[in-house]
């Protein structure tokens, strides 16, 4: 397997992960901060198509063949009032969305029948199947809102970990907080603007 290696236009911070500190000001706007919220990631090294074609998905096949659940990296970041947010919001807005894209799935199949059945029999299409749509649509791009990423999540990126997960590779949109954050962590920190990705 042929190592890839991605170059970035906008230098990455490579971090140790032991010796991580952010800066006291946001990493969005720059203003000095007044709250603490986390940023958490589990380091994996492959990415399956399907979670239960993992051997450590289920709790009985990670005790079968020894493997350990990855543990989750939390960092703690410095943010001002107006870009703190906590993850149960967040979370109860995308399971709201969630449930709302399975039940509109759900009824899908006797829309279409209905419709189908409508269209065989000459009777044009029902007025209600035009509601559907705009419900579904409606759907959509409540969907696309729920999963962008949040201001702090685009301004804070986390790109990856090393093969020891000993270090971090961070994007930091904001070049002020990029430099604070360096001199934060001078000795452990550095600038790249390329990682190998095995």
């Amino acid at each position: 397997m042929a190592n890839d290696k991605k170059i970035f236009s906008t230098p990455l911070v490579k971090v140790k992960i032991s010796r991580f500190r952010a800066p006291n000001i946001c990493p969005v706007c720059g203003a000095p901060s007044t709250h603490t919220t986390m940023i958490s990631t589990k380091p994996t090294n492959k990415v399956w198509l399907r979670p239960s074609w993992n051997p450590g998905y289920s709790p009985t096949s990670r005790r079968r063949y020894g493997i350990s659940q990855p543990q989750s990296k939390i960092f703690l970041i410095d943010v001002c009032d107006e870009h703190y947010f906590t993850d149960d919001a967040n979370l109860r807005f995308r399971g709201f969305t969630m449930c709302l894209a399975a039940l509109l799935i759900g009824m899908s199949v006797f829309a279409l029948m209905f419709a189908g059945y409508d269209l065989s029999a000459g009777h044009g299409i029902h007025p209600l199947s035009y509601l559907y749509i705009v419900v579904l649509s409606l759907s959509i791009i409540l969907g696309f809102f729920a999963f962008r990423p949040t201001a702090l999540e685009s301004a804070f990126r986390i790109i990856g970990f090393d093969f020891d997960v000993q270090y971090v590779w961070l994007e930091l949109k904001n070049p002020n907080y990029r430099h604070k954050f360096i001199e934060e962590n001078k000795a452990g920190a550095e600038l790249v603007t390329w990682i190998v990705k095995a």
